[in-house]
């Protein structure tokens, strides 16, 4: 079944932020470590700064539950809806100021950019602020987190949850790939006319008002520079607010880079295949694991055409209810499941037990990976089609066919056209076309790639690196999807680099990186 967005597991797992907490136990990292943070700091950030529009920052309770031993300084920055236009409608963006445990913190916060399109920053902002690399971030300056336009606690935010229900549901049901489309249509459809008869103009939830909104939650905090760190999307939005909005911006940090100059819907199914090999190739590599997995290539493959041809049922807690979904597993959701796996080193290395577990069919342990990391915060359905269908999908449709060798299984898996069948429902203008252009700039840019990233891989760090005048690359060869989170030398090179962008950070720790361990 190739379904729309091929079920959930793509719209999210293009850079959620949160969630991973790398192991940052190596003696040879250093860094302040505190686990709690201290009472208010006097400097607080200016609450409201006069503009042309009067963007303004009100402080207020903190919509999501603050983690123990944390005080962040909460509130909504109200911003026009559409900047062409700025006596319209206006809309409050969710913000979520942490404040450093330094008794001496830098001047410039860092501001987090999440990924998606549409994932929320507060609604993950325990796994955020919590993990190893918040708790060094805070333990330097201060750490800004906030939810983007028509996500999360922003207002409007542009949910569509009977259609997040239905990828779910609409799953227990062995149903043909049109009638399950046909199903999501209507409910996005509805969504959006719940969403114009509410006034909201969807064209303007695009990049280029997400970047101006960055600058603005800047100027109206009172921050002279920031310091901004993006992953996936966030990259992206990060290279937005470079091409738009240099001034104030300290440093980037852009990892698992996603390039506007990109088309990564043509480009899935031979990103897929890439990774794929890498883990084929790697567990061939280990006598370990080849010994016992096998040829692994050969088992994928015939699962898949197996699963296509006679579906199998698997209970899946999944949400939206208690009970299990018992779910029909076949070829399509069978990729997913694996393509899922390759986002971290840490499933990754499992996928070899649960691609031979699937060709022996015992189906049963792809339970809990079944639906990748869909399950949790949910994701802005308006916002991801919003700002796919204007920045990607309409610059894709005429780009060509996809280059030859990938696996029918996967080219058909890939297949742009339902995304184009929704984008055609969204019916939005084009953004710009200079918007899709590489950006060039001389602002210090640290660039992280995994080598085993299966949506954002080293190709397109290199493409954005080649005009960025003043860019620090670095690729991991023992890390897939969100470097710096995950890994302890990539976060000491961040670090290091966002003590003094000026210099190429210390990076003797990479001549240490352990292989990919495949059991």
């Amino acid at each position: 079944m190739n379904n729309i967005r091929n079920l959930m597991v793509l719209m999210i797992l293009v850079g959620l932020v949160a969630g991973c907490n790398l192991n940052a136990t190596n003696p040879a990292t250093s860094f302040p470590v505190t686990g709690t943070q201290p009472p208010l700091a006097t400097a607080t950030p200016t609450l409201e700064r006069p503009l042309a529009y009067g963007p303004a920052f009100e402080v207020n309770a903190c919509p999501f539950e603050v983690p123990n031993g944390y005080n962040p300084i909460c509130g909504t920055l109200t911003v026009p809806e559409n900047r062409s236009q700025p006596g319209g409608r206006t809309i409050h963006l969710a913000v979520a100021i942490f404040k450093s445990s330094s008794p001496d913190p830098a001047p410039d916060a860092v501001i987090q950019l999440t990924g998606g399109p549409g994932s929320s920053a507060l609604m993950n902002a325990a796994p955020i602020v919590r993990s190893t690399s918040g708790t060094y971030i805070l333990g330097r300056r201060d750490y800004i987190l906030f939810d983007q336009r028509g996500v999360g606690y922003s207002q409007p935010n542009l949910y569509c949850q009977p259609y997040d229900e239905y990828l779910w549901s609409a799953r227990e049901r062995n149903i043909s790939t049109s009638e399950y489309n046909a199903g999501a249509l209507l409910l996005l459809e509805n969504c959006l006319a719940d969403w114009r008869a509410q006034g909201i103009n969807l064209a303007a939830y695009n990049s280029v008002e997400n970047a101006a909104d960055v600058d603005d939650l800047r100027l109206a905090l009172g921050y002279d520079q920031v310091n901004l760190y993006g992953t996936s999307y966030g990259s992206l939005l990060a290279l937005t607010v470079m091409r738009n909005h240099p001034e104030g911006i300290r440093s980037v940090i852009l990892d698992s880079v996603d390039p506007p100059q990109a088309s990564i819907d043509l480009d899935l199914a031979r990103h897929a295949d890439r990774a794929l090999g890498l883990l084929f190739s790697g567990c061939a590599e280990s006598a370990s694991c080849a010994a016992q997995y096998g040829d692994l290539k050969t088992q994928f493959y015939a699962t898949v055409d197996r699963l296509e041809a006679n579906p199998v049922v698997v209970e899946v807690n999944g949400p939206y209810r208690s009970s299990p979904y018992k779910v029909y597993l076949d070829g399509d959701l069978f990729i997913d499941t694996i393509f899922a796996g390759l986002y971290s080193v840490d499933s990754l290395s499992d996928l070899p037990h649960l691609i031979q577990a699937a060709y022996d069919e015992h189906y049963s342990e792809l339970s809990d990976s079944i639906g990748g990391g869909a399950i949790g915060s949910p994701l802005s359905t308006g916002m991801f089609w919003t700002i796919w269908c204007g920045e990607q999908v309409l610059f894709e449709i005429n780009a060509g066919p996809l280059p030859e060798g990938i696996p029918p299984q996967l080219s058909s898996h890939f297949s742009i056209q339902p995304l184009v069948d929704t984008c055609q429902l969204w019916n939005l203008p084009a953004v710009d076309p200079s918007e899709n252009k590489p950006v060039s700039s001389d602002i210090p840019t640290l660039i992280f790639a995994g080598q085993h990233d299966p949506i954002t891989p080293p190709n397109y760090a290199e493409s954005v690196a080649e005009t960025l005048n003043h860019h620090y690359y670095y690729l991991f060869p023992n890390m897939a999807h969100g470097v710096m989170r995950s890994d302890w030398c990539a976060l000491r090179i961040g670090m290091d680099f966002l003590d003094d962008p000026s210099h190429e950070p210390e990076t003797s720790c990479m001549h240490d990186l352990p292989d990919i361990s495949f059991p």
